[in-house]
């Protein structure tokens, strides 16, 4: 199974390449409106809410809720509105900036994680397409037969010559191929598979810019990877019937039956999902949602066998002090689409799977690991000095980067931490205040892929620019 699981690894990344690129180019199914006014789930009247706060919102006068009409300037905005329900600040009495080192992976760091999670006296072994195994290829030759057979049925005979040409590659690699995987040697490989509890599992880890093309252009780049899960799901939970199937914290209503058949309650498997992250050296987190897991079953044909709910995927973000930081993703964001080019802004998010008492799937996206500096409990602007500068900025913002939409109908508007460049290939978290504005969905509310985005220092008032901050920090892709 292991051929088949990297091909399904190459799709699943393929496919969220493909999904980033179509969003931020427009180019996706939905059409846009150039004369759409928005949207907002929000019916109040009136002026901003009040209400006695605790900790820094309490300090800085934050209301519970905001309905606020804010001046267009010289855009080409009809109008900007903040209708915010609960406006949203971090359970601290401070906030302060911290400067970080980007994070990188040593062989070291590899061995020390893989040997944690993996029975070592089993062995760890080296797996990626370089060393594909006799078993692999003869599965991928198996596959192109198959294939072949479906297309001479359906009378496509490019397809069938294409894979009869591929497989007389395969059967000349096969000649040559080993009969078993190389150790993991000096873990200077990024991906790797081994036995936990006489399951079968793969760890992938590798750190982005470690060519040292990044720090070259005076990039920090992402920080590292981290995927950790079991080579094949059917292994954990076989289905009657199905031929393959996968877990997923994803579902569409109406998808699965009945209710989550999870041997452990959510609090527990929360409390071994966090174990599991501080055994990694993952600490300073919270947890930011906890939902089903899901197992979707399929036949050979791609089917739907059986969808069921057994077991929890728990999220958790990077905080600063207990704060959380920002996890918010800029695919739907209209007015940062680029032509030329598309961003992903830092976002260091945690994923566990929790099944039958164990984790058995987790991945994670690590910028950095321990802070250089802090400068703690740093002064911030009140509310109401934060909409004044609110009045004048916003304004210019949308003139230097226009939206396609004629109103801007934030609909989200909370206090809490994100990264920008500190010179010199390094980074810091600074408190800030971030205006969404996100459609509701059947399924999920749409905070975390927001249409309209504008971040503003909680310090100065200062916007933001998330597209040059994205090139300074590495995150910024050319097409």
């Amino acid at each position: 199974m292991r051929n088949s699981n990297v091909k399904k690894a190459a799709v699943i990344a393929l496919a969220g390449l493909m999904m980033a690129q179509t969003a931020l180019t427009g180019c996706g199914k939905k059409e846009v409106d150039y004369n759409l006014e928005g949207s907002s789930n929000q019916d109040g009247e009136g002026k901003t809410g009040t209400s006695d706060r605790a900790g820094i919102g309490g300090k800085l006068g934050v209301p519970e809720s905001c309905n606020e009409t804010i001046n267009v300037g010289n855009s080409t905005l009809g109008s900007i509105t903040i209708n915010c329900e609960s406006i949203q600040t971090p359970d601290a009495d401070k906030m302060d900036i911290a400067h970080f080192t980007p994070y990188s992976f040593s062989n070291e760091d590899k061995k020390k994680i893989a040997e944690a999670l993996f029975d070592k006296e089993k062995g760890i072994y080296l797996d990626d397409y370089e060393h594909r195994t006799k078993s692999d290829i003869q599965e991928q030759i198996d596959w192109n037969k198959k294939e072949i057979e479906n297309a001479q049925e359906n009378g496509d005979s490019s397809w069938a010559a294409s894979l009869e040409e591929e497989i007389k590659s395969l059967e000349a690699e096969l000649a040559e191929a080993p009969d078993t995987y190389p150790d993991a040697g000096d873990y200077s490989g990024d991906s790797f598979f081994g036995t936990r509890e006489d399951i079968e599992y793969s760890l992938s880890m590798f750190s982005y810019g470690a060519d040292g093309e990044d720090e070259e252009e005076g990039m920090i780049g992402m920080g590292a990877y981290v995927y950790f899960g079991v080579k094949d799901d059917l292994s954990l939970r076989p289905y009657e019937g199905a031929s393959g199937g996968y877990m997923t914290d994803y579902a569409e209503q109406g998808d699965i039956a009945g209710t989550n058949k999870s041997s452990v309650t959510a609090e527990e498997a929360e409390e071994l999902a966090g174990n599991f992250l501080a055994d990694m050296g993952v600490t300073d987190i919270v947890k930011t949602k906890t939902s089903d897991l899901y197992w979707m079953y399929y036949d050979e044909d791609g089917n739907t066998v059986a969808n069921e709910a057994d077991g929890y995927a728990i999220s958790y973000a990077r905080a600063v002090g207990g704060s959380p930081t920002y996890s918010g993703r800029t695919y739907n964001v209209d007015n940062l689409q680029q032509i030329n080019g598309w961003i992903d802004i830092p976002v260091e998010t945690y994923s566990v799977f929790v099944y039958d008492g164990k984790v058995v799937q987790a991945s994670w996206q690590q910028i950095y690991s321990q802070a250089d500096s802090v400068e703690e409990n740093v002064d911030l602007l009140s509310y109401e000095q934060i909409i004044e500068k609110a009045n004048t900025e916003m304004a210019k913002y949308y003139e230097q980067y226009p939206t396609r939409y004629k109103k801007v109908e934030f609909n989200d508007m909370r206090l809490a931490y994100y990264l920008v460049s500190d010179g010199e290939g390094k980074c810091k978290y600074l408190p800030v205040w971030i205006f969404s504005q996100y459609e509701e969905y059947t399924d999920s509310d749409g905070s975390d892929t927001p249409t309209q985005l504008l971040i503003m220092n909680a310090m100065d008032g200062t916007i933001i620019d998330i597209i040059e901050e994205a090139k300074a920090l590495g995150c910024y892709q050319e097409y």
